[in-house]
């Protein structure tokens, strides 16, 4: 480990943007967020910018006390300018120049990337992904993204599009996806896409346990609500479920097989619901991989949980900064 330095990020949602202050030994200095639903770039700037001043003052550093400033993004954008082009959350942000306005906010350098790169290397470098140089990051929550270590270095493409795992076709005649196509990986498991399925399926069951656990509301019907009624012994919820893991199986399975990576890390779904997730998964998983691979890998949950967005935006900065031979670890 070379001189410990500190770097702040920003993490960018749809509806909430998470910063932290973090240190190269992975130590956290502080913490902020700032609401971020239906917001518009020319009010949210000044207010990133000036959070960030506060957690350095805090911090007890001057204002030369960072080394960078990194940045995890939703995409659509233009990774290489850090140019937030079109996100789908935030309607009023387009074009926006994020990078360049941070690094001139701070006088230092800024590294931008999108947040699903940024969840991969904060696994890497602070979380379950240590030690590792193939690997891969899925986040599992109402979508699913991902990102790719591979023979220690960060995949991004030729097109920087690298990693959506998500839009993988299962079947290609299956449900039709957000992005267009049909079969993908997150048409069967992205909390958004199984919830509307629910939706749909139990249309009029006003009494049925999963609208019931969704608080009576069938709009309401998330993975939460579904997995209370798998506990709750209901037969299709556990039916609903079981499919659940096994589309996810089938997914790890390809990726064992494809980039044979020493672990794939899964988000929110994996730690959230413990071993009713990761049992049937891994009972499934062996019908989808090759015997080399699948024991060449280890699936386990985000180490880093919910404070994954705290250190998301400073990874991207970090991966710059060990890609240029200023950060070992």
């Amino acid at each position: 480990m070379k001189d410990i330095f500190t770097v702040l990020g920003y993490d960018i949602g749809g509806t909430k943007l998470g910063i932290g202050l973090v240190r190269s030994d992975g130590r956290l200095l502080g913490q902020a967020r700032i609401e971020n639903k239906d917001t518009r770039p020319e009010e949210i700037l000044p207010q990133m910018a000036e959070s960030g001043r506060r957690l350095i003052a805090a911090a007890g550093l001057d204002a030369n006390g960072i080394r960078a400033v990194g940045i995890s993004a939703p995409c659509p954008a233009d990774i290489p300018n850090g140019v937030l082009t079109a996100p789908t959350n935030n309607p009023h942000w387009r074009n926006v120049p994020v990078k360049q306005y941070l690094a001139a906010q701070f006088g230092v350098e800024a590294y931008f990337d999108n947040d699903a790169n940024a969840g991969v290397l904060a696994e890497w470098f602070f979380g379950a992904g240590r030690g590792a140089q193939n690997l891969v990051y899925l986040t599992m929550s109402s979508g699913i993204g991902g990102g790719i270590i591979a023979n220690g270095r960060l995949v991004q493409g030729a097109s920087y599009h690298a990693g959506e795992i998500g839009h993988m076709v299962l079947t290609p005649d299956g449900p039709v996806c957000s992005c267009g196509l049909r079969g993908c990986y997150e048409a069967y498991c992205g909390g958004i896409a199984v919830a509307r399925r629910v939706q749909r399926e139990l249309a009029g069951q006003i009494e049925h346990p999963i609208v019931k656990f969704a608080g009576g509301k069938l709009a309401d019907i998330d993975l939460i609500a579904i997995e209370k009624a798998v506990r709750a012994g209901n037969s299709y919820a556990a039916a609903l479920w079981d499919e659940f893991c096994r589309r996810n199986a089938q997914a790890y399975g390809m990726l064992m097989n494809i980039l044979n990576p020493e672990k794939i890390i899964l988000g929110t779904i994996a730690w959230a619901a413990g071993e009713l997730f990761m049992e049937p998964v891994l009972k499934y998983v062996p019908h989808f991989a090759w015997r080399e691979t699948y024991e060449a890998c280890e699936i386990v949950p985000s180490q880093l949980r919910r404070e994954i967005g705290c250190y998301a935006g400073a990874a991207v900065a970090f991966n710059q900064l060990h890609e240029g031979g200023e950060f070992g670890f």
